[in-house]
């Protein structure tokens, strides 16, 4: 399909057009006829808060086989300008952009570097949804993602506020040991620095510093007027910033980076379920890929989930993630990476755990009364270790 001939990108949903979605489709699959389309409007589950997310069914044929899709439109919303000031139309279109060339350009950049010839113990499928078109309009601000509908797999976001189980954790890190893992590897293949290789990656941290430290005042206060008696506790956390911190360890050459999802909680996670018990898993709302250290997106997943889940089942899920990311990376022993021990992921992971504080603040406005406890009790232990 020719430049001129690419999908425009819809402002509404009434721009989700049959003809649209055989623009859409023929740009991966020239042979596929789209014949009827269903709009099943919009859903509010996974993938985006900051989007309008346009459910659909397209059917039609190709080479004379029935086919059907069940997809997911994501489309650029500007309502959190309404409720967060910092945002502005340019941000939107650059974590959309981010989102787009993640999907579109990092990810076959993974299946490329898993697709090597008579390789053994590595997961060839990089655990996002399939994503068949991205586009951005400079002019308009606007952007679209389509993308498989995972909801119609059975995937779903476990409700809020539930926290994760021990084998809800185990594949979530799982999943984010396969990216972690195949960014490194593509970086050490290709020789360049994945800041290099992709200019569109996010990092939120140094253009947005302000208002990271406003919104960490306003989670603090949260917290303070939560657990006014723990004197010693928030005398601590009133002198907590770790922006420097993040934005020092990216530069320091003794810190392994990857590209990082930076935003893995709870709500960006989609699960699958056989009888009960998660057996699948997707990472979903890729707007702010940075490159971080690998333990930047597991301090801050694990400080949204239970006391007994931090405390007590935290060194079998950092020993499942290392074993995971050790399978992807393959066995060429060599550097980076593959030199990574259990002992130093531990380690690491301990004095990240203030970058995880700080970022968890932040949402503390949201905490429910029922979150109140472990919270408390995680930053306590995060406290006693020495590390705010």
């Amino acid at each position: 399909m020719s430049a001129s001939a690419m999908p425009a990108v819809p402002r509404s949903v009434d721009d989700i057009t049959q003809p649209w979605i055989q623009q859409v489709l023929n740009n991966t699959d020239p042979d596929v006829n789209i014949t009827h389309v269903n709009i099943q409007g919009p859903i509010g589950e996974g993938q985006g808060f900051m989007n309008n997310l346009v459910a659909f069914e397209a059917s039609g044929n190709k080479n004379g086989k029935e086919e059907r899709y069940s997809l997911v439109a994501k489309l650029t919303s500007f309502h959190m300008m309404e409720v967060v000031e910092f945002m502005t139309e340019d941000d939107y279109l650059q974590v959309d952009t981010a989102e787009s060339k993640f999907y579109s350009v990092a990810v076959p950049d993974f299946l490329s570097v898993c697709a090597q010839p008579k390789e053994s113990g590595v997961e060839a499928i990089v655990p996002v949804p399939k994503c068949y078109f991205t586009a951005s309009d400079q002019t308009s601000k606007m952007s679209v993602r389509v993308m498989e509908n995972l909801k119609t797999q059975g995937f779903s976001i476990k409700p809020f506020p539930q926290p994760l189980d021990v084998q809800e954790m185990k594949l979530a890190f799982g999943a984010l040991a396969r990216i972690h893992g195949l960014s490194h590897r593509l970086e050490r293949q290709s020789g360049v620095p994945l800041p290099d290789k992709y200019g569109w990656m996010m990092d939120i941290h140094s253009t947005k510093q302000q208002w990271y430290e406003a919104s960490y005042r306003e989670g603090y206060k949260t917290f303070a007027e939560a657990f006014p008696d723990a004197t010693d506790l928030l005398a601590c956390l009133e002198k907590l910033n770790t922006i420097p911190t993040v934005i020092e360890t990216v530069k320091n050459p003794d810190r392994v980076k990857v590209l990082s999802h930076t935003d893995c909680w709870n709500n960006n996670i989609m699960f699958k379920y056989d009888e009960g018990k998660a057996s699948d898993v997707k990472l979903v709302d890729w707007q702010t890929p940075s490159y971080r250290t690998p333990t930047y997106d597991l301090v801050l997943l694990f400080m949204f989930q239970s006391w007994d889940i931090f405390h007590n089942q935290r060194d079998a899920i950092l020993e499942h993630y290392h074993q995971e990311l050790q399978k992807t990376l393959g066995e060429n022993k060599s550097t980076g990476l593959q030199l990574y021990t259990l002992e130093q992921l531990r380690a690491d992971f301990r004095a990240d755990c203030a970058i995880g504080v700080f970022e968890r603040m932040i949402f503390a406005p949201g905490l429910l009364p029922s979150q109140q406890p472990d919270l408390l009790k995680i930053v306590q232990e995060v406290r006693d270790w020495g590390v705010i």
